[in-house]
């Protein structure tokens, strides 16, 4: 059965990470729709701020930016210039920070394969 979710009634959850705090809203999950191999939501970050330096185990991750300006730097040296519209990827056990360069609120889409384990029952 499919499930429809909207962005706007989902709460979502402040997270801080070394003095660096964003809108975190899971959409996509096993708590809201039942999915078990994925998982997808939405960060939002202020100016100045972002998702700090970390790195994910066991899943790959892809986002997409729908709003504001950022730089993905990566434990590998690349760095990546995020406007909206930019797609991009993080394989498994590589270090990576998103950095809210922009003047507004920097919003990107995040997936997660496998799900990262706060996102199942």
């Amino acid at each position: 059965m499919t499930t429809v979710i909207y962005e706007k009634d989902i709460e979502g959850v402040t997270k801080t990470t070394g003095g660096w705090e964003r809108l975190s809203k899971t959409l996509i999950s096993e708590h809201t729709v039942g999915a078990k191999k994925l998982s997808m939501g939405i960060n939002i970050s202020q100016p100045g701020s972002g998702i700090p330096c970390h790195k994910h185990d066991s899943e790959e991750e892809a986002l997409y930016c729908i709003e504001g300006h950022g730089k993905l730097v990566m434990s590998t040296g690349e760095e990546y210039d995020i406007v909206p519209g930019t797609a991009f990827w993080n394989p498994v056990g590589v270090e990576h920070t998103l950095y809210n360069i922009g003047d507004g609120p920097l919003k990107v889409v995040w997936a997660y394969a496998p799900p990262l384990k706060d996102h199942l029952k």
